[in-house]
């Protein structure tokens, strides 16, 4: 073993003192009447292994572990070196395999597990106007208002509904994306204004000044990002509306009846069409709220809905029945892509353990022309043990080289996934490297190398010593090829399994496409048509 220069003082006087104590022992045997020759052999015979004696006594030092396996590294790349062909084949077979799991975790990362952009998400949930016949129906402004007022247990509440302005009087006519809230929805978010500010309580009523916030990309887009803009009034559709502040025109809520992207946001509370007040009127007009610290869903739920029975009480007419349904936000968000996600991570999983039994047969195959090699090894002394940490520590070698290409190329499968998935998928632009994948990435490239590599170093662990030195000897041949075969089957199971999979996934897509819809959708265009103020 190669030593540090630090160390080298020490083993010399390891040697010394083995030296003197096998001469004293011969000299003793010498005075008992044995021959210089014989007491020698008979002190090295009850001395016992030299090499395991030395190894034994550097454990005592200290590092002797970081020592050996720097030497198993050594040994493992130069065996790697001398086999280029073998190499390449298990690098890249195994490097696909993890970069279509750590692609796949990317999205599963970025969509499932990351937490939402805002301040203690976990508090954050989704409410619907549930009705007798439909779980996810939208609030009358009205009823709305009685929530947020009579509610015990959320921080905060506020509604949104879609709509859109005709912008004029700046140029060119524009259509606008339009978002109504009420004031609280930024600051709930724990959204700050990139100028100006953002809206007041005391707004969000009628007969106060109109007022309107600017999406980040329309006030750079329509007015060069110019501080100026704000506090001066624009036009939507033909109205007066005071800009106050400018905010991101994406607050990734993909939840029902909120837009994707917004130009501006007006507040709910100014919108003056009488039949907007209408109890029995929805308008697709949801909401999203936080709850109290330390309150829980089921306990939200369970008081919102004491008010929506106090509601149908008063108001029998048009709330009998009704309730609230609510969910975390984060649920709301991602609840029906989880499935798919999950279903596409266990099948590429499928595929690594396919891609580690194909490694696995390979480094088997292998070992056959290394069993003279370990049969040396344990001759002169090296334990069961110490030949499986040798094994060990090459396919750790190589599963780190494939695991180093398979990140590489997660970058680019990355992004080929999600062309692949659905582009309504949510919170994609959250889908990245950060460390929980390449925590992911360590944790399957160490699996892997453990898994194709530990059924190889236990069978060459304990060679037939009289059979493998033997030339010619074939000993343990049988047992590798019953290890071969059961890796066989291994892959022509999960091979199956990811055939059947992709076979039902096939069909249901197949049945998805052939759904009648009740109409000729053939040719058919979906057409917005904006009119001029006044009509």
């Amino acid at each position: 073993m190669r030593l540090p220069r630090w160390k080298k003082g020490q083993a010399q006087d390891l040697d010394k003192e083995i030296q003197s104590h096998l001469a004293m022992a011969a000299l003793d045997r010498e005075q008992h009447g044995a021959t210089p020759e014989a007491a020698k052999v008979a002190a090295r015979r009850e001395f016992g292994n030299l090499l395991l004696v030395q190894e034994t006594t550097r454990d005592m030092w200290g590092w002797a572990s970081l020592e050996r396996f720097a030497q198993d590294l050594r040994s493992g790349g130069r065996m790697l070196a001398r086999s280029p062909g073998f190499s390449v084949v298990a690098v890249l077979t195994l490097a696909l395999g993890i970069a279509i799991n750590t692609a796949l975790f990317s999205v599963v990362n970025g969509v499932l597990l990351s937490p939402l952009p805002y301040p203690h998400p976990e508090q954050l949930v989704s409410m619907f106007e549930s009705k007798p016949h439909f779980e996810k129906g939208s609030f009358s402004y009205l009823n709305f208002l009685d929530f947020q007022q009579q509610n015990r247990t959320l921080a905060a509440i506020a509604a949104y509904r879609g709509t859109s302005f005709t912008l004029t009087g700046s140029g060119q006519a524009e259509q606008l994306q339009a978002q109504m809230i009420s004031a609280g929805l930024f600051s709930m978010l724990g959204i700050q204004p990139a100028a100006g500010r953002l809206f007041t309580p005391e707004e969000d009523r009628l007969g106060t000044t109109p007022a309107v916030i600017l999406s980040t990309e329309l006030w750079k887009r329509k007015f060069g990002g110019a501080p100026e803009v704000i506090g001066r009034s624009i036009l939507l559709d033909g109205a007066s509306y005071l800009v106050v502040g400018v905010v991101p025109g994406e607050l990734q809520l993909y939840i029902q009846n909120f837009r994707k992207t917004n130009d501006v946001y007006v507040l709910m509370g100014q919108f003056a069409d009488p039949h907007f007040r209408d109890r029995n009127a929805s308008w697709g007009t949801d909401a999203i709220a936080r709850l109290k610290p330390g309150v829980s869903v089921e306990q939200a739920r369970a008081d919102l809905n004491a008010v929506a029975r106090k509601l149908g009480a008063d108001y029998p007419e048009v709330n009998k029945g009704i309730g609230v349904t609510m969910t975390s936000l984060k649920e709301e968000m991602v609840g029906d892509v989880r499935p798919l996600l999950l279903v596409l991570l266990g099948a590429v999983g499928f595929v690594l353990l396919i891609a580690c039994g194909n490694v696995a047969n390979l480094l088997l195959a292998r070992s056959t022309v290394r069993q003279r090699e370990f049969a040396i090894r344990s001759a002169l002394g090296a334990s069961p043990l110490r030949v499986v940490r040798q094994l060990l520590t090459e396919t750790l070698l190589l599963a780190a080289i494939a695991g180093t290409v398979g990140l590489l190329l997660a970058g680019w499968g990355t992004q080929a996934a999600l062309r692949l998935l659905p582009a309504s998928i949510p919170r994609a632009s959250h889908v990245g490297m950060d460390w929980r994948v390449l925590g992911f990435t360590l944790a399957i490239t160490v699996l892997a190398a453990v898994v194709f590599g530990l059924a190889p170093a236990m069978k060459t662990a304990r060679p037939d010593l009289h059979e493998e030195l033997k030339e010619g000897g074939r000993g343990g041949s049988a047992a590798r090829h019953r290890a071969q075969a059961a890796f066989v089957i291994m892959e022509m199971a999960l091979a199956l399994v990811l055939l059947a999979g992709a076979g039902l996934m096939s069909r249901t897509l197949a049945q998805w496409w052939r759904v009648n819809p009740g109409f000729d959708a053939n040719n058919v265009v979906l057409l917005g048509l904006g009119l001029p103020p006044g009509m």
